[in-house]
């Protein structure tokens, strides 16, 4: 069975972008939860007062935002980095993912201790059960799947991905050309260059 020109660096190309997809929804989803209300608590203040206060993924989760934000920044490093650092990435965003997950399972299992929150009367202390909303933990556990998955394919298949800065490499860094064109394509993507730039010319 052959291989039609072109169609494996697609595929690659493809699969990078998969990369940036998924951890771009992540970052997303992550920023959502951290707005959504995940629990409501009743306050009773000092002279006997009692107030319902609904308390934000960023109340009783602050990593969330700083988890945001360090998905986009994972996938400018995607893009820019090729070979084992590259990997390295992925390890790190498959290790995010897990522990986002386990965090989130903390919550639908009675994890969410609140003691203080920010609407809250000043000297108030938390009074009852916590009553939790599951949105907010649906959505980071779906942005936990999704870094995961992510990390994954960074990990097994980053080799595979060309490397977006590759083509803009200073003169004699490129590998002698092989004989072999399919020997070479593969040399090309090992090393993040894109093989089919030499077929358009």
């Amino acid at each position: 069975m052959t291989t039609e020109p072109g169609s494996e660096p697609s595929r690659s190309r493809g699969l990078l972008w998969l990369v940036v997809l998924l951890a771009l929804a992540a970052a997303g989803a992550l920023w959502g939860a951290s707005g959504l209300t995940w629990a409501e608590q009743l306050f009773r203040g000092s002279f006997g007062n009692e107030v319902l206060v609904g308390l934000t993924g960023a109340d009783l989760r602050p990593e969330l935002v700083p988890m945001a934000l360090a998905s986009l920044a994972a996938v400018a490093a995607v893009l820019a980095t090729g070979g084992w650092l590259r990997r390295v990435v992925g390890v790190l965003v498959l290790v995010a993912g897990a522990a986002l997950a386990w965090r989130s399972v903390q919550a639908f299992t009675g994890g969410l201790a609140v003691r203080s929150a920010p609407s809250a009367p000043p000297g108030s202390a938390p009074v009852g059960e916590v009553a939790a909303q599951p949105y907010g933990p649906l959505l980071v556990l779906t942005a936990a799947v999704l870094l995961v998955v992510a990390g994954a394919l960074v990990l097994l298949r980053a080799g595979r991905m060309p490397a977006m800065g590759a083509k803009y490499s200073a003169p004699g860094t490129a590998k002698r050309k092989s004989h072999d064109p399919d020997r070479q394509m593969w040399q090309d993507l090992d090393a993040g260059r894109d093989p089919t730039d030499d077929q358009d010319r």
